[in-house]
């Protein structure tokens, strides 16, 4: 491969991330109401990232599918996308001097991880062994039925295989299907852990419609059906996040296979996933508290939307002029950063250590911290709901700026690691493997907390790849 056509950001494009970051820092001081302020900081930061993608670009359409650039995505998509919308029910919420310093950790941690992106420290031959197997097509078709028969064993397990019951669980509220695991779990719990492998699915799912000429037309069907099928459940639960993560790995898994992409397809295949998820996140807020079936038969008209409006937007939630909800997650950002170190202690190394042990069955580790020593509801008084403020609010929460910078600089060196198998274009098994990666980097963005459990797909991924390929070449020899 020649050194052009390796996929990495450009010192360029950096420039430009960070030059929006300073702009946005001059924004911020403006003497208005914060909504409006973080208004100007949105569209600042969005034309920064446009001309860092643009000049990225330069280097082929192909060097932007990259674990950083759905990373940036994720990130503004998370903390600034709805302030292009108007926001004036923020303002009832939040304290502008708090608003205004989470403005700028959001900042020094957008910068912190464009720069750390280049940082190329991570041994390649750890990677390597990934690179060298090599994968049949009936190979990724075993792997990905498979996973879905694995992954969807929990659910039919759980309503004894009747279809019926089935659909009728999704179509209900997600805290009460009869497949939910408990908090405390036990050995049946273990069983839960499948429906990771939900995540390899989409990827793999890209790579064959990418390849669509080399499957037959049945084979094809039936994995438009079961991904399909894959979206609808994680639809039907009103857990945006999940949603958007399998179709951004689909996407991935879709255009990193091809050597070489064509600016229309791409951008039409682009803006219709993007529009498509714009349109059903908002309908998942809406539905989330009270279940599919209810919502499609009563639409806004219950009394619990109303008081779930109420609760967590304000008393002047339905009279507002508000615009397009995401989470906002900035307000979350300036409610910890009211509360830490005025009211709580940091917590310190207790964050990275539940992260670390999250993946740890209940059941094998009965006595395992269930969260963090100091909860974020509990900080908030959020009470029948939980919350996340990304990853820039949880490092604050563990120790400040200093552990924002220092864990912008760990998440853009795990992504500048996982680009290089991007690089592996013979083989579409590595890249199965980068595109399975989304799931851990824009689970990510959301919460430290839950990027090892996110890893657990790609590693799952490997061993299998690493089974069969090895099962091969003995029979071989």
């Amino acid at each position: 491969m020649e050194a052009s056509d390796k996929v990495h950001p450009t010192v360029a494009g950096t420039i430009a991330i960070i030059g929006s970051c300073l702009i946005s820092v001059f924004l911020s001081f403006q003497p208005v109401e914060p909504s409006l302020m973080a208004r100007g900081v949105s569209y600042s930061l969005l034309i920064g990232l446009i001309v860092s993608f643009l000049l990225d670009w330069r280097h082929g359409l192909r060097n932007l599918i990259r674990v950083d650039v759905f990373a940036l995505l994720a990130f503004y998509f998370l903390t600034y996308f709805e302030f292009l919308f108007p926001q004036s029910r923020f303002d009832y919420l939040v304290v502008g001097s708090d608003v205004v310093k989470a403005v700028h950790l959001t900042l020094v941690g957008l910068a912190t991880f464009a720069i750390a992106r280049h940082i190329d420290v991570l041994p390649k031959r750890w990677l390597g062994f990934i690179g060298e197997i090599e994968m049949r097509r009936g190979d990724l078709l075993a792997i990905y039925f498979g996973a879905f028969i694995l992954s969807s064993l929990p659910m039919w397990l759980s309503v004894e295989f009747n279809p019926v019951r089935w659909f009728d669980e999704l179509m209900s509220p997600r805290f009460g299907r009869a497949w939910g695991r408990g908090k405390f779990g036990d050995v049946s719990a273990l069983l839960h852990e499948l429906k990771l492998l939900g995540y390899i699915m989409p990827p793999i799912a890209g790579v064959i419609f990418a390849n669509r000429k080399d499957y037959s037309k049945f084979a094809l069907f039936f994995v438009l059906i079961t991904l399909l099928t894959l979206w609808f459940v994680a639809f039907s639960s009103g857990t945006r996040n999940i949603l958007a993560i399998q179709m951004a790995g689909f996407l991935g898994g879709f255009l990193i296979i091809q050597k070489r992409l064509k600016i229309m397809p791409v951008a039409i295949l682009g803006l219709v996933i993007a529009v498509t998820f714009v349109f059903l996140a908002e309908m998942m807020l809406e539905f989330r508290q009270v279940g599919l079936k209810r919502y499609l038969a009563e639409g806004r008209e219950y009394a619990s939307y109303y008081a779930f409006q109420d609760e967590y937007y304000g008393e002047d939630a339905a009279t507002t002029d508000s615009g397009y909800f995401v989470d906002y997650n900035l307000w979350r950002i300036a409610q910890m950063v009211a509360a830490f170190p005025e009211l709580y202690d940091y917590i310190g190394w207790n964050l990275p250590f539940v992260a670390i042990t999250k993946p740890i069955p209940r059941a094998l580790w009965p006595g395992k911290p269930t969260d963090l020593k100091v909860g974020l509801e509990e900080v908030i008084g959020a009470k029948g709901y939980t919350i996340a403020c990304t990853w820039v609010g949880e490092a604050y929460v563990a120790g400040g700026v200093i552990w924002i910078v220092a864990t912008g600089i760990l998440i853009g060196i795990f992504c500048c690691f996982w680009n290089q198998l991007a690089n592996f274009i013979h083989s579409p098994f590595p890249l199965v493997v980068f595109a399975s990666g989304f799931y851990s980097i824009l689970l990510l963005m959301r919460s430290l907390l839950f990027f090892t459990t996110a890893l657990l797909p790609s590693i799952a991924l490997i061993i299998m790849g690493a089974f069969i390929y090895k099962h091969r070449r003995r029979e071989h020899n």
